[in-house]
């Protein structure tokens, strides 16, 4: 059921089949398939339904029935990490195949550095159409997000706007604050970024040639105001007294029934997302390219809502913010129905994308293609988290192997050892000291110092004033200088 979004895209594109009447069948890529990525900001794996999610409220609905078909169609990852807890270096790692030590981007003042080569970029010099729709102030071209990009814009209505645009670009201000306060309002996302996209690809028949589409979809990122039917359906005995912005209100006690009905507003909003991404599948299948598409969906974080007392994200490594979402559907090159065990990073998902894509790859950078975990045998990859947070006091690096992982507090110079399988929420660590002989720990301290320490592409920087930095506390992005 696509109640919102198939009615929209009908009306967005009634005129399609006129655009190309001149063609007879389906393109003819070649050896060059498309490739589809899209990132869905702050979606935890445990709230998707091929994860196991039942809403609670609504146990008749699905969170993610789209991702739930692609996990038919294609292969799902059960231990997907992110690279980071917060949108800016996880989407650096993302679409560099580098985890945020190695690609250096992690804090708000920095940016990629010169010289560093994005996925785009990538597929653009091997003879693709490259073009980004992104709905996060974080995603701006200011980060160096739109390298290797024909077409980059943002989608959402409030970074749109010409001016907004200039601001983001340019030094930080007051108005600048302005812009990242109504990113937490803006209510419908996905669908003015798949619009955009598929405007993009139907325009001069751009979908009838290569192309690489990236799209960042923000809608489930807090605040949570979904469109009223969404709510309806995931809080059904709603009073109101939920408004869906208390999460990070630290005046407002997360009660029990608070923290429910936010979770349910959560979902909703999850819901819509994903019918989006219905919409755009049913627009490949009417090109008849959908078997065509090389499709990743993944996420750069989740959320927590106090299960180790921390509201929001940008705090912890924990699983609830680091344990993602990773599908991916290649008909002919990977196969239907397969679950891939293995721990893997979201810092491999441009490398298997190059891969599959039969575009070379980076050697030299940590992200590795997963086609071998289908291939030939399921396996472990060794995953690398990072959180840099000097004012703060927080500097964590993270560390997983299958059910292994460990968290490495710098400050407090201790880590902290896990057994996901004896303990998936994490409550019973084993507390240990850099040189105390546990196996795990120090396995994990092996290979987080074997890393070089200075990044191959030093990044650059933002400026950006302090009392910007204080604005942006408020909305969950804490001074990170």
């Amino acid at each position: 059921m696509l109640p919102r979004a198939a009615a929209t895209l009908t009306g967005l594109f009634a005129l399609s089949l006129a655009g190309c009447a001149g063609e007879s069948g389906p393109p003819d890529y070649g050896d060059r398939r498309p490739v589809i990525l899209i990132s869905i900001d702050s979606l935890r794996a445990d709230r998707c339904t091929p994860y196991g999610h039942v809403p609670e409220f609504a146990p008749g609905e699905q969170t993610t029935p789209f991702l739930a078909r692609m996990a038919s169609e294609g292969v799902l990852f059960e231990r997907a990490s992110s690279a980071s807890p917060w949108t800016l270096p996880s989407h650096m790692s993302l679409l560099t195949g580098m985890h945020p030590r190695e690609h250096g981007v992690r804090l708000r003042t920095q940016r990629a550095g010169d010289g560093l080569e994005l996925l785009s970029g990538r597929l653009r010099s091997a003879g693709y159409q490259t073009a980004g729709f992104f709905s996060g102030p974080f995603l701006h071209p200011v980060w160096g997000f739109g390298h290797g990009f024909d077409v980059y814009q943002p989608g959402a209505d409030y970074l749109a706007d010409d001016q907004n645009t200039r601001a983001l670009a340019g030094a930080w201000t007051e108005e600048t604050e302005q812009i990242h306060d109504r990113s937490h309002l803006d209510k419908e996302c996905a669908a003015q970024v798949m619009g955009k996209a598929l405007g993009w690809l139907e325009k001069k028949d751009r979908y009838r040639k290569p192309f690489f589409l990236f799209l960042h979809l923000w809608d489930p990122h807090y605040d949570y105001y979904p469109p009223a039917e969404y709510r309806s359906r995931f809080l059904p005995q709603d009073d109101g007294s939920v408004t869906g912005d208390e999460l990070l209100k630290e005046d407002v006690p997360l009660t029990d029934d608070l923290r429910a009905g936010l979770m349910a507003l959560y979902d909703a909003e999850i819901r819509y997302t994903d019918d989006w991404m219905a919409a755009l599948d049913a627009k490949l299948q009417e090109w008849g390219i959908a078997d065509d598409v090389i499709l990743l969906v993944t996420s750069d974080h989740g959320d927590e809502f106090m299960e180790h007392g921390n509201r929001g994200h940008h705090r912890t490594l924990y699983e609830e913010v680091m344990h993602v979402p990773m599908l991916l559907r290649a008909p002919g090159l990977a196969p239907a129905g397969r679950r891939i065990a293995g721990s893997v990073s979201i810092n491999d998902a441009a490398a298997t994308l190059l891969d599959l894509a039969g575009v070379p790859g980076w050697p030299e950078r940590s992200g590795r293609s997963l086609r071998p975990l289908w291939a030939e045998s399921d396996r472990d990859y060794t995953v690398r988290m990072d959180l840099l947070r000097p004012a703060q006091k927080i500097q964590l690096l993270g560390w997983r192997e299958g059910k292994d992982k460990m968290i490495f507090d710098s400050t407090a110079t201790q880590g902290l050892v896990f057994d996901l399988d004896a303990d998936r929420a994490e409550l019973a660590p084993g507390v240990f000291g850099p040189r105390d002989p546990h196996a795990v720990l120090q396995r994990a301290l092996a290979a987080l110092n074997a890393e070089p320490r200075t990044p191959p592409y030093p990044p650059g920087s933002a400026a950006e004033p302090s009392h910007v930095s204080e604005a942006l506390s408020q909305v969950g992005y804490v001074d990170d200088k």
